[in-house]
């Protein structure tokens, strides 16, 4: 399942942002490692901002919780903003065609 996630860095009052840097690091490992194993279809950096967005591919919701929650090394400060499951278009522009009657 294809995901589009939209995640803020929340460490204000919690870690300087030098302490974060140490975080970020892991976590810059962490992502690019998903990107090689396919898992992470595409990750950017939002320009100006503390603001990260990704595309996922995960087997269910359920596995993206668990990595959300327990695995990424920025986890206790990833603020998730957005989480929408993509559907293919592809897929949909066959459901319009039929009127979505199967």
């Amino acid at each position: 399942m294809l995901f589009y996630v939209q995640m803020r860095w929340n460490h204000e009052g919690r870690a300087s942002l030098d302490e974060l840097w140490d975080v970020q690091a892991d976590e810059v490992e962490a992502a690019l490692a998903t990107v090689d194993s396919g898992m992470t279809v595409g990750i950017w950096k939002v320009a100006a901002q503390k603001r990260i967005i990704a595309v996922v591919d995960v087997p269910s919701i359920e596995e993206l919780d668990r990595t959300a929650l327990g695995r990424l090394p920025m986890r206790e400060y990833l603020e998730f903003e957005v989480v929408w499951p993509l559907r293919d278009y592809a897929g949909f522009g066959e459901d319009v065609r039929q009127h979505y009657r199967v």
